[in-house]
């Protein structure tokens, strides 16, 4: 299990303040339905010190996030989070 870092906490947030988390369903800037994708293990992702709160959303929740757009908190609304 990955742990963020205190300093990545602040954009883990949706538009409206909902909590963001790897796999959570989102109306992305486009007005589209997609799957939040943090790449944890490196330097593009909340628990690294290099983080800047860019991500990205797929359209699968299992899509490699490399193959996503690239947003960030304010730029998307939680429809639902992964359970």
């Amino acid at each position: 299990m990955h742990t963020v870092l205190p300093q990545n906490e602040k954009y883990l947030r949706d538009l409206f303040g909902s909590e963001l988390g790897d796999g959570a369903c989102v109306l992305d800037a486009d007005r589209q339905v997609g799957y939040v994708r943090l790449e944890f293990g490196s330097h593009r992702g909340p628990d690294s010190a290099y983080w800047d709160g860019w991500f990205s959303v797929t359209r699968t929740r299992d899509g490699h996030p490399l193959s996503g757009k690239v947003m960030n908190g304010p730029l998307v609304q939680v429809l639902g989070s992964r359970s």
